[in-house]
């Protein structure tokens, strides 16, 4: 993305139809332009491009197709905004979220050291949007990995357990 594009994106921010516009793309085409274009983010270290993206996707209004952007965001290699995207999903707390945070859970942190936060820290993120979500599903994840070998996972999956009981 170049800089003026950028910049001309950012103004318009909350204006996703003039974004769409300025961008030559369709409603029905920006989940595969957002994702293309966070691959050249990427691959660039263009971080500033990432945030735009990820401003351009809270604001799709299909709350359906906002939650699939941000879940292929998360599992995106070498995203380095998984606290945001994952804030954004606790928001949502779309169940379609459930099996991306499994994915996340499952691979480890090794591809989040950037944050420099530790395995519990990180945790914390996936608990608090899974227990948003409030499905049988994402519940029964909390639960599944409350039972980590990992013991920062399932001291904070144990945790949001007891959070979940308190707030019953």
């Amino acid at each position: 993305m170049d800089k003026s594009l950028r910049m001309l994106l950012e103004q318009h921010s909350h204006n996703p139809s003039k974004q769409y516009e300025l961008a030559g793309i369709t409603a029905d085409g920006i989940k595969h332009y957002i994702l293309s274009e966070m691959q050249i983010a990427i691959a660039e270290d263009d971080w500033e491009a990432g945030h735009v993206l990820i401003a351009m996707t809270v604001d799709v209004a299909n709350q359906k197709l906002r939650a699939d952007i941000l879940n292929n965001l998360l599992i995106m290699p070498g995203l380095t905004l998984h606290q945001e995207v994952t804030r954004w999903i606790q928001d949502i707390g779309h169940p379609s979220s459930t099996p991306y945070i499994r994915e996340m859970l499952e691979r480890g942190y090794d591809a989040l050291q950037y944050t420099a936060y530790s395995d519990e820290g990180i945790t914390k993120w996936f608990s608090h949007a899974l227990s948003c979500i409030d499905t049988p599903e994402s519940i029964a994840l909390i639960r599944e990995f409350a039972s980590s070998p990992n013991t920062g996972i399932a001291t904070q999956m144990r945790h949001r357990l007891k959070r979940i009981a308190e707030d019953d």
